[in-house]
């Protein structure tokens, strides 16, 4: 039996948040997903920052240790991608940080994963524009349903 390659992805921010912070089905198998080997989240300096400023939010009310939790739950499986050649920095206003790390070709992401359709829908303009075929933007649910059907189990 053929072993199946771990999928190098992207979350957007509110779908790690949410990964992080919830309990909910969607939420733990997503962490599962990382935890296990299943995928390869991708981070760069920007999108860690990023998650640090907001679990620092004053209404989450995190304590420092509680912070210090949520980001051993995920950076230690993340491959931190480094900064693109400068041929590669191609900014758009359209784009999330987290979309730009997708659209990277130094980062070579296959997947986009975001919550928010509207945004999906848009960034998957962005990567039609830039041709990247390899690349696909899609929900959580999707990405979980996907990694189920090719045999990751994911639900703990």
């Amino acid at each position: 039996m053929k072993a199946v390659q771990a999928r190098r992805v992207v979350l957007d921010l509110p779908l790690l948040l949410q990964a992080l912070l919830c309990s909910d089905d969607t939420a733990q198998a997503l962490r599962q997903a990382w935890q296990s080997g299943a995928c390869v989240p991708l981070v760069n300096a920007e999108m860690a920052q990023a998650l640090i400023t907001a679990l620092r939010f004053p209404r989450l009310a995190l304590s420092e240790v509680q912070q210090q939790e949520l980001l051993a739950d995920f950076l230690p499986y993340a491959e931190v991608v480094g900064p693109p050649a400068q041929a590669d920095r191609r900014r758009s206003r359209e784009a999330s940080p987290a979309l730009e790390l997708a659209l990277s070709p130094h980062a070579k992401a296959e997947l986009w994963l975001c919550s928010d359709p509207a945004l999906r829908l848009r960034g998957q303009r962005l990567i039609s524009r830039r041709q990247l075929p390899g690349l696909k933007g899609v929900s959580g649910e999707e990405f979980l349903a996907g990694l189920s059907s090719a045999g990751h189990d994911v639900t703990g």
